[in-house]
């Protein structure tokens, strides 16, 4: 008898409505215009790769600790993944086929396809956030050696950047302080020159995301409260381009560094010397539901903190609750 079905596993949809949602989604995709991979994107990719390579060498020699060296791990596989994504559509868009792509890969053709389609090239480069090499730009003379990520320094320029570098200053100063550590002694301990610890706990320069993890840890504090934070200082977030719950929760996230800095404060504390009611307190630091400006402004204080420092962010959220909350006309 003639095999007229299809081969593989069928797809199962809880009714005809779900069908069709499904197949609106996939019209919808093949429709929609895919970002290719700019030129030589994939050569500026392998240059990040380069760099980060080199800077996890310099940190197991160094010995640094292990979130350092994992966080340098992910960042690694992250940029491989992007490389091979980008190499693939170059390849593609000078007319290589599918059959060359997949033995270069060591997979079939119809695997590399799928692996590699223009929706999930795209996906995988916008989710890529940039990756300041100190490298970048830098002739083949130059080696790693002579100029470290490590000095890999970014100056906040704008208002955002600088409100960030305050928290982040704020932030590490106090850790500084609390520990009890000498800055000769954390240099030591972070195998870094005492000039680069200290331009990195001031504020005034923003040092690359593995260097504050490690001096953070170093101090004894808590590494994974500050991403958004340096983020923004380093100019790698844009808060104006945020949704209104984005910025809702970077706001937040602001709000809890300061939290964490001032001894982590409970809310009835906090309630009491900011006149605010606990649960607009909590919600405030969770990052779910910010309050007006007078009273983000008595929380500010309440935390032992600057309200200057904390005005932009509730700013940028501000607008982009307004711009969703207003109207939209159809032409």
């Amino acid at each position: 008898m003639k095999q007229t079905a299809k081969t593989g596993a069928r797809r199962r949809y809880c009714d005809n409505r779900c069908r069709r949602r499904a197949q609106w989604a996939r019209d919808r995709a093949r429709r929609a215009p895919a970002p290719r991979a700019t030129a030589q994107q994939s050569a500026a990719i392998a240059s990040d790769i380069q760099g980060l390579a080199q800077q996890l060498q310099d940190e197991e020699r160094r010995h640094a600790p292990l979130e350092v060296r994992f966080e340098l791990s992910k960042l690694l596989n992250r940029e491989v993944r992007c490389y091979m994504a980008a190499s693939v559509q170059e390849e593609r868009a000078a007319g290589e086929v599918w059959d060359v792509i997949g033995e270069a890969a060591g997979v079939s053709a119809a695997s590399a396809r799928a692996s590699w389609s223009e929706t999930k090239v795209s996906a995988i480069l916008a989710s890529r956030p940039p990756v300041r090499s100190a490298v970048r730009g830098a002739s083949p003379r130059n080696s790693a050696a002579e100029r470290p990520l490590d000095w890999a320094f970014t100056r906040p320029s704008g208002r955002l950047q600088r409100a960030a570098a305050r928290v982040l200053e704020n932030y590490l100063t106090g850790l500084l302080r609390s520990s009890l550590v000498p800055v000769d002694d954390v240099a030591v301990r972070a195998g870094l020159p005492r000039d680069a610890v200290t331009l990195s706990l001031g504020g005034e320069l923003i040092a690359s995301w593995p260097v504050t993890f490690m001096l953070t840890a170093l101090l004894g504090g808590q590494p994974e409260v500050l991403r958004t934070v340096w983020e923004t200082a380093s100019g790698e977030r844009e808060l104006n381009e945020h949704t209104a719950v984005e910025a809702t929760r970077c706001v937040g996230d602001i709000l809890r560094v300061l939290h964490v800095a001032a001894d982590e404060p409970d809310t009835e504390t906090l309630a009491a010397l900011s006149q605010l009611a606990p649960d607009t307190i909590a919600d405030a630091l969770d990052g779910t539901r910010i309050p007006d400006w007078s009273e983000t402004e008595r929380l500010a204080v309440a935390l032992s903190a600057e309200p200057s420092i904390v005005q932009p962010f509730w700013e940028c959220w501000s607008t982009a609750e307004t711009d969703t909350k207003a109207p939209r006309h159809v032409a």
